[in-house]
């Protein structure tokens, strides 16, 4: 029976974080109820990926693994960024630390042009995905589940792109100094769009490709030619749920702040008829984008998941397809 785990340095991480975020909330202004619960929501998706049942069982059920990246990859990071706890963070370290280590640090030109670089929005989303299908390649996915070093080399490279990727979708700042809204929006289609593929791949695809379970042992009697589809249709439909919700939460976020924007601007007296149908446009044009990249996963993934029951309805429970495919030697 699978039981949580005791990792020290994730335990040490979260609960690092915890307390400088707690540290940081009471030295700061009043935050709303919301931001605390989606923070602490995100460390304990991170949590439940690293240290509960799931992990030991990931290496055994790929379906599960495929769950386990979700928190991981998506959900913690989405959570995380989209409290914004930037602030309360840095208020919640030491005085001596933060000016005398962190500030220094950050400021640097060096680690500023690195993270300007990889928050750029086509950087950090070719990121996102590139490193999701890297570790899918057969190869290299077999190799980090039987290699411990490597295998905490991929959860940490999930992790660090996810926090990237969400940290440019829901950075505070408009454009110019942030991402402009149809950025974010493509941005969100490319990566549901990354899932769907990849996730249609290994439903359909004519064989078993991951090995390392013969090694490790299936369970829940379960094998590969079941188990594998059912990953590829976790990362198809789930994940493109979680990304179709963060894209309704930015444009929720981007129309309350559209409505601030205009209201400041009546009572400075400054938005005048040029300015305001200008906006007017540029409202609708982003909208306008937001229905046709909805739409357009939408169509996709209905797609999908139609030719997934016509298909599966065709061949039945023995179609030939699915014919199991002898593990490579190195695996035996």
């Amino acid at each position: 029976m699978a039981m949580w785990q005791f990792e020290p340095e994730v335990v040490a991480g979260l609960l690092i974080a915890t307390s400088l975020y707690v540290a940081g909330v009471r030295k700061g202004g009043a935050e709303k109820w919301w931001r605390h619960a989606l923070f602490f929501g995100g460390l304990a998706a991170l949590a439940l990926a690293l240290l509960s049942p799931i992990e030991p069982l990931a290496d055994h059920v790929f379906a599960i693994h495929q769950f386990e990246h979700m928190l991981l990859r998506s959900i913690g990071p989405m959570l995380l960024l989209l409290s914004q706890p930037q602030a309360a963070l840095m208020r919640g370290m030491p005085d001596r630390l933060r000016r005398g280590a962190f500030q220094p640090f950050v400021s640097s030109a060096g680690v500023r042009k690195t993270f300007g670089f990889f928050s750029q929005p086509v950087v950090a989303t070719l990121m996102f995905i590139g490193i999701s299908w890297f570790w899918m390649m057969p190869r290299w996915h077999d190799i980090a589940i039987l290699n411990e070093p490597i295998h905490y080399t991929w959860h940490v490279s999930l992790l660090v792109s996810g926090l990237f990727f969400f940290s440019v979708i829901f950075d505070p700042r408009s454009a110019p100094a942030g991402p402009r809204l149809g950025s974010r929006l493509v941005m969100f289609w490319c990566a549901a769009m990354g899932n769907i593929l990849l996730g249609a791949f290994l439903t359909f695809k004519g064989m078993p490709i991951y090995h390392a379970s013969d090694v490790m042992g299936q369970k829940f009697e379960l094998d590969a030619v079941t188990d594998e589809p059912i990953g590829g249709r976790t990362m198809c439909i789930p994940g493109c749920m979680i990304f179709a919700v963060a894209a309704i939460l930015l444009l929720h976020r981007w129309g309350v702040d559209e409505e601030r924007s205009a209201e400041r601007r009546r009572r400075m007296g400054t938005a005048d008829a040029h300015a305001a149908s200008r906006s007017a446009n540029l409202a609708r044009s982003n909208r306008a984008l937001a229905v046709a990249l909805g739409s357009f996963v939408v169509l996709v993934l209905f797609v999908v998941l139609t030719s997934a029951v016509l298909y599966d309805h065709e061949l039945g429970p023995s179609g030939s397809v699915f014919a199991t495919a002898s593990p490579p030697d190195s695996y035996r």
